[in-house]
């Protein structure tokens, strides 16, 4: 969460002291490293995280360290040949000419990938103390290196702060110790399985937002792209809280699975699920709500016709945090678990970009939001269905209520926007909304302190 925060704040720093067309650009490039991350990178943090704690929780500490160590190589390689990539493609297509930011965004790929690889990893050992901390001390660098490359005036540097504090991160918390030991062969052979299809999967899911802001950035003129920015900027940080527990909640799964206790699974999988649904409907639904008073107060008037985006934005990316505990469950489970959500993802990606491709051209980047809407349905949804009926899980009623939950924030937009009331005043119907949706979703607001009975 803390790592949302800091990408919030660097976009209100710079678009609030430095022009909108910089804004776009610092966006787009950081989108671009995020999202060749994930084409190895991020997957094998993944599978640190389930293998080390399936290894923890089978009793078998040497093998947790030799799977911590083979990954972490396997990571920082494909991190290495795919930052060069990165850095060519910015050179040549996104700042022509410009040798300093392509390799600003080959080491954001490094400086990413290692920070990924290390959070999973302290995840993975029950280490969620020194994560946060070496968190914070990573966002407070990052941030107060940016202050200092805008009060100097290096906008040729916007990148570097943030790699800095990505790269600490990964240097201070890479794992040290003894010699380890070889994989065996069948291990090895299926860490690469469910890495390949972690890769699928999450490129396809959250490559798709990352490949939405790449869109902007290439159709829209850089004032629109500006726009777009900022609405990403703001929809994205509650789906960074909710991924931060998912830190927490997969390697409890797989820790399970790995004393072979589906009960504890199913159990997990079901509050889980129930939680997040109540939890995030509050939250993506009152944002949605005072989203232009937020854009006003972070941003600045100028950009205050992010709104539209962000809204349709944040209903993308509520649909895409719901089904956590799901995908955690499928992936943390048997090999062929892990391909169900990279395949719905991967429908649910190419949905979206045939989305885009109808009706950018006409239609901006509200278009593009719309696309990455399109393709979230599937993302978020096809996973928690497919649970839903393997599992017998008792979701009906949940679900309804949250879907009328939903059209009373629609409801309640629509209405603001029509009698104009005023961007403060928004507070009030958000105040409103708090209080329809905690009525409609009780049961499950008190079923989220079951939650600590988790046995993780």
């Amino acid at each position: 969460m803390l790592q949302g925060g800091v990408r919030f704040l660097y976009s209100v720093l710079i678009g609030r002291f430095l022009t909108p067309a910089l804004l776009a650009a610092t966006n787009s490039a950081i989108s671009l490293a995020l999202f060749v991350s994930l084409l190895w990178p991020t997957a094998t943090a993944t599978a640190a995280t389930k293998f080390v704690s399936r290894a923890h929780g089978a009793g078998d500490a040497p093998l947790a360290l030799a799977v911590a160590k083979h990954l972490g190589r396997v990571s920082m390689v494909a991190a290495g040949v795919l930052g060069v990539g990165a850095g060519a493609f910015s050179w040549l297509f996104q700042d022509r000419q410009d040798l300093g930011a392509a390799i600003l965004v080959t080491l954001l790929v490094l400086a990413w990938s290692g920070y990924t690889y290390v959070r999973g990893l302290h995840f993975a050992v029950q280490q969620v103390a020194r994560a946060t901390l070496w968190d914070g001390i990573s966002a407070i660098v990052a941030l107060a290196l940016l202050v200092v490359v805008i009060v100097a005036g290096a906008d040729a540097l916007l990148l570097a702060p943030l790699t800095a504090g990505y790269a600490l991160y990964a240097i201070c918390g890479w794992p040290r110790g003894e010699k380890s030991g070889s994989l065996p062969a069948a291990l090895r052979s299926e860490i690469n399985h469910f890495t390949f299809w972690t890769v699928i999967g999450t490129l396809a899911s959250t490559g798709l937002l990352q490949l939405s802001m790449l869109v902007a950035h290439g159709t829209s003129s850089p004032e629109d792209a500006a726009l777009y920015a900022v609405a990403l900027t703001l929809a994205t940080p509650l789906s960074m809280l909710a991924r931060s527990f998912s830190l927490v909640l997969f390697p409890s799964m797989a820790r399970a699975t790995g004393r072979a206790d589906h009960a504890s699974v199913r159990a997990q999988t079901d509050l889980s699920t129930r939680g997040l649904v109540a939890a995030m409907g509050l939250l993506f639904g009152a944002l949605a709500i005072v989203g232009k008073l937020v854009i006003v107060i972070a941003f600045g008037a100028r950009y205050a016709d992010a709104f539209v985006p962000l809204v349709i934005l944040l209903a993308a990316c509520f649909l895409v945090t719901v089904n956590i505990g799901v995908v955690n469950a499928l992936s943390a489970g048997t090999q062929s678990g892990v391909r169900l959500p990279a395949l719905f993802s991967v429908v649910g990606m190419v949905i979206g970009l045939c989305t885009m491709a109808l009706t950018v051209p006409g239609g901006g980047i509200t278009a593009v939001a719309a696309g990455y809407l399109a393709g979230a349905v599937i993302i978020g949804l096809a996973p928690i269905i497919w649970v839903w009926v393997r599992e017998g899980m008792r979701w009906g009623w949940t679900f309804l209520r949250a879907l009328f939950g939903v059209g009373c924030a629609a409801a309640l937009i629509v209405l603001d926007e029509l009698w104009g009331v005023p961007a403060w005043a928004t507070v009030g119907t958000a105040a409103v909304f708090a209080i329809i949706w905690l009525g409609l979703m009780w049961p499950e607001v008190r079923m989220i302190g079951s939650m600590r009975r988790l046995r993780i």
